[in-house]
Order: C-alpha cells, then sequence, then structure tokens
C-alpha cells in the first residue's frame, strides 16, 4: 500500500481524503474478522464493494493502519478545520491498529483502542450506591430481593406499552429538534425484535424493541434517549449531514465500534436522556405522562426515579468493571458472574444472560462508561449551554482528549 502525500501547500484536505478512503477500507477489512466491530457504514456502495473483494488478515490491516499514521505524519493541516480533520485520523487509525493488532494476536492497548485509560481498581466502587439504595427501597433486609420486587412493580403492561414508548419518542424528538436542526426526511422505524439499531444512511435508522422481555417504566425514556433522540440515530443523522455529505470526511462514513470516536458517541447517546430530560423534567413527564398511559399511580414516578438513578450508576459502573476484568483476565467468568448478582442485584438468570453480552462485546463496555463521564462533564449543568456543547460533540468531531479540562 502506498500513498502519495507530496504535493504543494494547501492540499492538505486532499491528502487526507485519500488516507480517508483507504482507512474505510481497511475498517470493512477487520469487520469481515471481527462480526461486532462495524456498527454502521453509510458511504458510497462502490467503496464496500472494493474493499470486500479480497480478505485481508488482521496483521496486514494493522501494518497498513501503520502506513496511514506515517502518512498522516506527512500532512501539515493549514487551517482550524484541517487541524480537527487531522487529529480525528489519527485517533481513529490509532485505534484501528490496535484492534487489529489484537486480532492478529496481540494485547489490547485500551488508549490506544478508546481514546481514555483503562478503569482503575477500586474494590469498595459500590459501597455508597448499595447505601443509597438501601435507604430508598421500602422494607429492610435483603437488598437483592427488595430490588427486584420493587422493580417488578413497575414493568409497563405489554398491551400499554406501543402507547408508553411512543409517547416518550414523541416528546424526546419534540425537545431534541427545539435545539438540533434534524435534517428533512429523517427518521426511525420503530420494529419488534431483538433490541438494537442500525443506521441506514441518508437520516434513517431502523430501531428493534425487544418486546418479549419485561420492561419497567423507568427504562423507556433512556431507551428511546439512546437509540433515538438525541441518541445514536441523531449522533449518526447528524454527522452523516454534516460531515459526510457536508465536508466530504468519509472517514465517517464507517462506524467501528472500537475508537475514541465511539468512545465518545455511545458516551453521549448514553447521556441524552439527562440533556432531554434533565433531573426534574424526567420525573415531571413521568407524573404527567408515561405513568397514566401505563396504568401507574402518577405519585410514584419520584422514588422509582431515586432508585432508578442509582441502579443505573450501579449497573452501568458494575458493567465496566465486569467487561475489563474479564478482558484483562483479572476476573474469571464464575467471578464476573457472582459480581453482577450481588453487586448489580441481578437474578440470576438475568446475571447469566449479561455475562454472555458482555463477553461478545469484550472492553466496550468499559470504554462507554468513560466515555458518558467524559460528556457529562463536558456538558455541565449549566442549562444554558448543555444543549449548545452537547450539539459540538456532534458536528466536532471531538475526541476524549478535546473534552478534557473543560470549564
Amino acid at each position: 500500500m502506498s500513498i502519495d502525500v507530496s504535493g504543494r501547500l494547501g492540499e492538505d484536505h486532499r491528502h487526507m481524503d485519500d488516507i480517508a478512503r483507504f482507512y474505510v477500507k481497511c475498517v470493512l477489512w477487520l469487520g469481515v474478522h471481527d462480526p461486532g466491530y462495524v456498527s454502521a457504514y453509510f458511504g458510497p456502495e462502490k467503496i464496500r464493494e472494493e474493499a470486500l473483494t479480497v480478505t485481508v488478515p488482521p496483521e496486514s490491516v494493522a501494518g497498513y493502519a501503520g502506513e496511514l499514521l506515517a502518512a498522516l505524519d506527512t500532512v501539515e493541516p493549514l487551517s482550524d478545520d484541517a487541524r480537527v480533520r487531522h487529529a480525528g485520523l489519527r485517533g481513529m487509525v490509532g485505534a484501528l491498529e490496535a484492534r487489529a493488532g489484537m486480532l492478529a494476536g496481540g494485547g489490547l492497548s485500551f488508549d490506544a483502542a478508546f481514546g481514555v485509560p483503562a478503569p482503575e481498581d477500586d474494590p469498595g466502587w459500590y459501597e455508597g450506591l448499595h447505601a443509597a439504595l438501601d435507604a430508598a427501597l421500602p422494607g429492610s433486609g435483603d437488598l437483592a430481593g427488595r430490588y427486584q420486587a420493587f422493580m417488578a412493580s413497575f414493568v409497563v403492561p405489554p398491551d400499554r406499552l406501543f402507547e408508553v414508548f411512543s409517547a416518550a419518542v414523541a416528546e424526546s424528538r419534540r425537545r431534541t429538534a427545539e435545539h438540533i436542526r434534524l435534517p428533512p426526511g429523517e427518521g426511525i422505524e420503530y420494529l419488534p425484535g431483538e433490541g438494537c439499531s442500525r443506521y441506514l444512511g441518508g437520516g434513517r435508522s431502523i430501531v428493534r424493541v425487544d418486546v418479549d422481555r419485561p420492561v419497567t417504566i423507568d427504562r423507556v425514556l433512556p431507551v428511546v434517549c439512546r437509540e433515538g433522540y438525541p441518541g445514536r440515530h441523531t449522533i449518526r443523522t447528524i454527522r452523516d449531514a454534516v460531515l459526510v455529505r457536508g465536508r466530504g470526511w468519509i472517514e465517517h462514513a464507517v462506524v467501528p465500534a472500537a475508537s475514541p470516536l465511539a468512545t465518545v458517541s455511545e458516551g453521549a447517546a448514553r447521556f441524552g436522556v439527562e440533556v432531554a430530560f434533565p433531573g426534574a423534567d424526567r420525573v415531571g413527564f413521568a407524573e404527567e405522562v408515561l405513568f397514566p398511559l401505563a396504568g401507574f399511580a402518577p405519585e410514584d414516578a419520584a422514588l422509582l426515579d431515586a432508585v432508578s438513578a442509582t441502579a443505573t450508576d450501579l449497573f452501568f459502573s458494575g458493567a465496566a468493571w465486569v467487561a475489563w476484568g474479564l478482558a484483562d483476565g483479572a476476573l474469571s467468568r464464575e467471578e464476573a458472574c457472582g459480581i453482577l448478582r450481588d453487586v448489580l442485584l441481578l437474578a440470576p438468570e438475568t446475571a447469566e444472560a449479561y455475562l454472555g453480552s458482555i463477553e461478545g462485546f469484550g472492553a466496550y463496555p468499559a470504554a462507554v462508561s468513560e466515555g458518558y463521564r467524559c460528556v457529562r462533564d463536558y456538558v455541565g449543568s449549566d442549562p444554558a449551554q448543555r444543549w449548545e456543547r452537547f450539539a459540538r460533540i456532534l458536528t466536532g468531531p471531538l475526541m476524549p482528549a478535546d473534552l478534557a479540562g473543560t470549564p
């Protein structure tokens, strides 16, 4: 592989176009060996067809990524716009090299793959969260049993789920559209399925909702916001319109699961519900709309929100800890399953099912947890700038290092 980056000054973007095009092919090549690696592709079909006419082993992809990094070293960005793109490409290609190297038999470099440091070991991290749950939950005695019984009383009746879900989608889209200009024709098709989303390109997504498992009322808004507005669908729609079609930055037409940009994007998707429905707004919407639709007493909304907020912190922090422990070899499968039961308070069958999901994603949940913290700290709590900063993450594009230390 050879990329010509010689030429006169002022051609920085043209040179990065060549690098970006080959980067996209490398990601598609690696996705053949790592089926969960490519979350979405919405670039020209010709590039995908060119890439998939051959099979390229991971060690070759790692080598190509190293050459792309060397090619980037010879490009001098001449504008703020070019500098942003150059830094983004460097992070994305570096993550590709790390992932390909791991698949080729090397170790995992968490920093290179995700753009954030690996989680630090803190054996007592959950004690304060358990204490908060114990104080909030009714009754006394076994914490796991009380928590599971409490949440079971808020399972949305299956015949009411569609109406509850539709109301949450409509309101989350309305609030997002007040602050972020959504491209004409964008939209989401919701279908029953295994609980996942897929961006198709051109502002269109499919979100599959798992209707066969019990859904508690507190999970509706977080899921709707994470998958739709202002989460994954919105993020990919805006980047498609602004970066890919608007600026011609083809590197953003492919979405790998492991990269610094993905760390921020997935952190932003999780944080989306806190942007669209901060604190009292979330409780108010539940009391006025969601609880009546589901047949629950509105006066219970505040208590459920308090329990759910603590349990969500417990769940995501614990999932990150377990994921990194398994990836790093510090935890056995049995130890990880025990943590999911005893610390995250999951029922045994739920713990076993979720452990299988974590094993499929590797260290990814740990990176998302760090990404969420980066986004939360960057956006801040000032209502006057919350949406502005969140929108900046969508269009930047910003890496974890760009979010650090922002006042």
